[in-house]
């Protein structure tokens, strides 16, 4: 947009570049309707003047001249008359055309404005003086009844008052033509003003339209132009790019103010997108113990933006704290079972060699029966020792069993809890559909939060694949842990059948202790009872390895689930 030039509407208001426009075309108007005015004004001066001191005298010269012919008109009929009555109502006829002369002449004196009309009136007021004079005389002699004054007179009209008179014509004619000439010249000054106005007011017309379209121009490129500029800025704002500055507007307008404010605005927006993608992308890389750099930014809408994120972000890390416990659980349940399986080995072991004493103590009294007896209490005691020993195992067998169903019920609850993450990361998926479906409706405004909604759809789906994998590993732990609860349970009975053989056992040696009569037959029977006691002790011990096995497979298992939530940072 860069600056704007200094000129007549810098630094100005629209709503004061338009009244400022205005007041100057009303302005140059109102002079240009002024100076029309005064032309207007002048034209009709000059012709009122022209009217008033050439053009209107004009008749008062007639008339004068009118009124004076009827003098010369009276004074003829005076001379002429015989009847004294007929020349005395001359007379007064002639008195009282003789006082219009006047007049008329005092009438058109007064408009004299020009040297030529002084001159001119002068020659005209003599010529009457010498005219009247002369007539004045002639009415004299003619008004008598003496027939030689009326022929004098007569002789004097044609003699000396013709030529009065016709030089009083001729100065009255050379008035009026001055008149006209001069009428003819303010009509020409008039004529020259007319066209002269007409000529100014066509220029003012076209310089009127030239300024008008001029500021027109001017103010319209002011307001088109940034408002252009800042429209392509939104529409790259629109397409994502918030990162651009906006243009420059140094004029403190309306635009001015929107672009400041669109400005602050995108600024704004730039440093929530870029909290918030740190955010999601140290919980992506595996840390939840994150805070906000700018919370005082969330405000109104953005608030609850803010406080999704911060939901998701508890939830998900209680839910790998409980996972964590739960695999903590798991792992020392799994180390619990390996050393009881170790212990049913090592009981196992015992029990081998118990048998192998006992097999001895059978040659024994197989080679004399004179120590039968005392073998067949070896062989008692033996036989209680065994018994403990099994009892024992069993005991120990029934724990592991005990331990591996506690296990199984920590995994299901693992898996439980596996299940509570797979629905955070569903209900956060929907929140990233709503979030779009929202940002959608706002048009262009929400574009930006559509890249935002699709993040948090990445991290929704991320997490529900490593929610999937963690229910998977766990229900393979829990298939582990019911396969070794099998063997467990499998070998219980195995050493309750062992327990029950040694007890036969002992229960034999008593009867042969008693009777001697029967040692052969109850050697027999001791000889295969041990056998069968070998085949349990060395079931007794393959089942024992297997769990052990077991168990340290579901504690590698249990390591592995311990690992990969280690590797999340979460919260104090």
């Amino acid at each position: 947009m860069g600056k704007s030039k200094k000129g007549l509407f810098s630094g100005m208001r629209i709503e004061k570049k338009l009244k400022k426009a205005f007041n100057i075309v009303t302005v140059i108007s109102a002079l240009a309707s002024l100076i029309g005015l005064i032309c207007i004004v002048v034209v009709i001066g000059n012709f009122k003047n022209a009217m008033t001191n050439y053009a209107l005298p004009q008749g008062d010269i007639a008339l004068f001249m009118n009124e004076y012919a009827e003098c010369r008109s009276n004074m003829r009929g005076i001379i002429g008359y015989d009847e004294q009555e007929d020349v005395v109502s001359l007379l007064n006829k002639h008195e009282a055309r003789k006082e219009k002369t006047y007049e008329r002449l005092e009438a058109f004196g007064s408009t004299m404005v020009t040297p030529e009309g002084h001159a001119a009136y002068a020659k005209i007021k003599e010529a009457l003086e010498n005219y009247f004079a002369i007539e004045t005389e002639i009415i004299e002699l003619g008004s008598t009844a003496d027939p030689a004054k009326r022929q004098k007179a007569q002789d004097m009209a044609f003699a000396e008052l013709a030529p009065a008179y016709d030089a009083l014509d001729a100065v009255t004619l050379e008035l009026m033509e001055v008149n006209i000439q001069k009428e003819h010249e303010m009509e020409a000054v008039c004529n020259v003003l007319e066209y002269g106005a007409i000529a100014l007011m066509i220029i003012l017309t076209i310089a009127i339209i030239i300024i008008s379209r001029t500021i027109s121009v001017v103010i319209a490129n002011g307001i088109s132009k940034p408002l252009i500029e800042l429209e392509g800025r939104l529409e790259s704002f629109e397409k994502g790019d918030i990162s651009s500055p906006f243009p420059a507007y140094n004029d403190n307008d309306e635009i001015g103010d929107m672009v400041t404010v669109v400005s602050k605005t995108t600024s704004k927006l730039q440093m929530i997108f870029e909290d918030l993608e740190q955010l999601l992308t140290d919980m992506a890389n595996g840390n939840f113990n994150i805070k906000t750099a700018c919370e005082e930014e969330y405000i109104g809408e953005y608030n609850a933006l803010l406080m999704a994120i911060r939901q998701m972000n508890r939830q998900m890390d209680n839910a790998l704290k409980d996972v964590r416990v739960a695999t903590e659980n798991v792992n020392a349940g799994a180390s619990n079972m390996a050393e009881g399986a170790q212990a049913l080995a090592e009981g196992a072991t015992d029990q081998a060699a118990s048998v192998e004493e006992m097999q001895a103590s059978m040659d024994e009294i197989t080679n004399g029966l004179l120590k039968c007896s005392q073998n067949m209490v070896e062989a008692y005691n033996k036989a209680q020792e065994c018994a403990g020993v099994a009892e024992e195992s069993r005991v120990e067998m029934d724990g592991m069993v005990s331990t591996m169903e506690r296990i199984s019920d920590a995994s299901s609850k693992i898996v439980g809890i596996i299940g509570e993450i797979e629905e955070i990361a569903s209900q956060t998926n929907l929140l990233s559909l709503n979030a779009a479906i929202e940002a959608a409706r706002a048009g262009e405004a929400g574009r930006g939060f559509a890249v935002v909604a699709d993040q948090i759809r990445n991290l929704a789906e991320q997490s529900a694949k490593s929610a999937v994998n963690t229910r998977e590993l766990i229900e393979g732990s829990v298939y582990e842990i019911g396969v070794g609860t099998k063997a467990a349970l499998k070998t219980a009975q195995v050493l309750g059948e062992v327990v029950n053989s040694v007890n036969d056992i002992a229960e034999v040696s008593r009867v042969l202790n008693e009777e001697l009569t029967v040692q052969v037959e109850s050697v027999e029977q001791a000889v295969a009872g041990i056998n069968r006691i070998s085949e349990v002790v060395q079931n007794n011990s393959a089942t024992a390895e297997e769990s052990s096995a077991t168990s340290e497979e579901l504690s590698a298992q249990a390591t592995n689930m311990e690992e990969l939530v280690s590797r999340f940072q979460l919260r104090d």
